[in-house]
C-alpha cells in the first residue's frame, strides 16, 4: 500500500512494472526517462545486465502532481522476466502498489506472456489489498502481434482493466501506460491506509541491498495459478455463453469444485447403467 517517507516529507506510490523476459519492461523506463526533464526525476538505475537483461531490478523516481499539498513521488521498480530469477520478482511484485504488465504481444511470446501473467493473478489473489493493474500490448510494430482485445480476451480481463496499445522501443504508448498507472496509484493512495516507508525503499542502494539477501536462501516456490496449466492448450473459438461458463471459473477452488461434480456425475451414471 502507498507510504509516507518521513525523511522526505512526501508521500510514495511504486509502480512494478511486470512482464515476461524481453517484453519491454526496462525499455518503457528508459524512453520515461528521456522525456522527463532530470528536475523531475531521478537517475535511472540498473545494478546488473546481462546481455541487455535485467537481472535484478530497475529503478526510477519521478515527481507526481501535489496532494492536498503535499509532495507525491512515483517510484517506478521493474522486475526480471526470465523464469530463474522468479524468486527476486516475486517479493517485488507483492511489494506494489499499481502493477504494469507489459506483454510481448508477438506471436512467438504469447506463451511467456500468458504464463507470467498467470503467475501474477496468482499473487494478485493472494493479497489483502486488491492490486490496481494496467496492461501493455507492447510489440505492436511486429507482424502478427495480438492487439489489444485480442489480448484482453486471452488473459481474461475484466473490461475496467486498461490495456494500451504500445511500441515502446519508440517510444509509442509508453505515457499513456504511465499516466494510467499514475492514476490508479493516486486513486490507491486515497482508498488505503498509508504506511510509514519501509527502509528497503528509501533508495535505489537500499533496494539493491534488500534484493541482496534474497540471495541468502531464495525462495524458489512459485505461486502458480490453475490457468497456468492450460497455457500450452490449443486455443479454440467458442460461443459466447461457452466462454461466460469459462470466465466464471476464476479461481483454483472453483475450477477444482466442478472437477468434483463432473466425478460425481461420471459415478451416477456408471451406477444407474
Amino acid at each position: 500500500m502507498p507510504s509516507f517517507d518521513s525523511a522526505r516529507n512526501c508521500h510514495i506510490v511504486r509502480i512494478v512494472y511486470d512482464g515476461p523476459g524481453v517484453a519491454g519492461k526496462t525499455t518503457n523506463l528508459r524512453r520515461i526517462c528521456d522525456a522527463i526533464p532530470i528536475s523531475r526525476r531521478s537517475e535511472m538505475y540498473t545494478p546488473a545486465e546481462l546481455k541487455g537483461r535485467t537481472m535484478f531490478f530497475d529503478w526510477l523516481e519521478i515527481d507526481g502532481p501535489k496532494q492536498n499539498g503535499q509532495a507525491l513521488k512515483f517510484q517506478l521498480i521493474t522486475v526480471p522476466g526470465q523464469v530463474e530469477r522468479a524468486y527476486r520478482r516475486k517479493p517485488l511484485v507483492e511489494m506494489a502498489d499499481v502493477v504494469a504488465f507489459v506483454c510481448d504481444a508477438s506471436p512467438a511470446h504469447i506463451p511467456d506472456t500468458l504464463r507470467t501473467f498467470a503467475r501474477l493473478r496468482a499473487l494478485a489473489r493472494r493479497r489483502k489489498q486488491p492490486l490496481p493493474l494496467v496492461v501493455q500490448a507492447n510489440k505492436q510494430d511486429v507482424e502478427g502481434a495480438m492487439s489489444p482485445e485480442q489480448l484482453r480476451k486471452r488473459l481474461k480481463l475484466d473490461d475496467a482493466v486498461p490495456v494500451i496499445p504500445a511500441t515502446a522501443v519508440n517510444g509509442g504508448g509508453v505515457k499513456e501506460t504511465l499516466m494510467t498507472a499514475i492514476r490508479a496509484g493516486v486513486l490507491a493512495m486515497r482508498d488505503s491506509r498509508i504506511t510509514p516507508l519501509a527502509k528497503a525503499f528509501a533508495n535505489a542502494d537500499a533496494l539493491f541491498d534488500h534484493v541482496l539477501t534474497f540471495e541468502d536462501a531464495p525462495n524458489t516456490d512459485e505461486t502458480v495459478d490453475a490457468e497456468e496449466l492450460h497455457i500450452a492448450a490449443e486455443e479454440v473459438s467458442v460461443d459466447d455463453a461457452a466462454a461466460a461458463a469459462q470466465l466464471q471459473a476464476s479461481s483454483l477452488e472453483d475450477l477444482e469444485a466442478r472437477a468434483r461434480r463432473a466425478v460425481s456425475r461420471n459415478r451416477s451414471r456408471s451406477t444407474s447403467k
